[in-house]
């Protein structure tokens, strides 16, 4: 786990971890303003704020409980339980005010057998190499989007597993 798509994938993580404390951070002071600043005339108001107190106080803990990107749940399951990937596939955004491409950006989505999910956004040009990487480490999951396997994964996650190589289970979908 020292390859260069690793470490794209760590730092992107830990980007999205620090935006996500930032923001439990914002909501944690715009809640003490709201408290401190209405406290004495609008009851509304100081509840609103006690609630956005409380919500970015939770967000916080859950979010400072989780310190390096080896905890973090897509790597456990690819050093542990690879299984639980059963697809794989990437979107592109672009924002293309008036014609004009400002900026591309991309997310990897892994989708788990217990019909959960996790999304990694990452620069749109590392997606392609991420997943070529991912390719022999998850060589039972389904890699790509389609119509197909969307209502695949719908009707039952286990349809989008792949036959390894030495496999002589046939019940699986190619």
């Amino acid at each position: 786990m020292k390859a260069p798509e690793v470490r794209e994938l760590r730092r992107c993580l830990r980007r999205e971890h620090r935006l996500k404390i930032i923001a439990a951070a914002g909501l944690l002071l715009m809640g003490l303003s709201f408290v401190s600043l209405f406290f004495q005339g609008y009851i509304i108001l100081t509840v609103f704020g006690l609630v956005c107190t409380v919500l970015g106080l939770r967000f916080m803990a859950k979010l400072l409980r989780v310190q390096h990107t080896e905890e973090h749940r897509l790597f456990r399951l690819l050093q542990h339980q690879p299984k639980q990937i059963v697809w794989v596939y990437s979107m592109v955004t672009e924002r293309l005010p008036f014609g004009f491409q400002i900026n591309r950006h991309g997310t990897l989505y892994f989708k788990l057998v217990d019909g959960d999910d996790i999304s990694v956004s990452m620069p749109a040009e590392d997606l392609r190499r991420v997943s070529k990487f991912l390719n022999p480490i998850l060589p039972h999951a389904s890699f790509g989007y389609t119509r197909d396997r969307e209502q695949w994964y719908i009707a039952s996650p286990l349809m989008l597993m792949q036959d390894e190589p030495g496999d002589d289970n046939g019940s699986t979908i190619k």
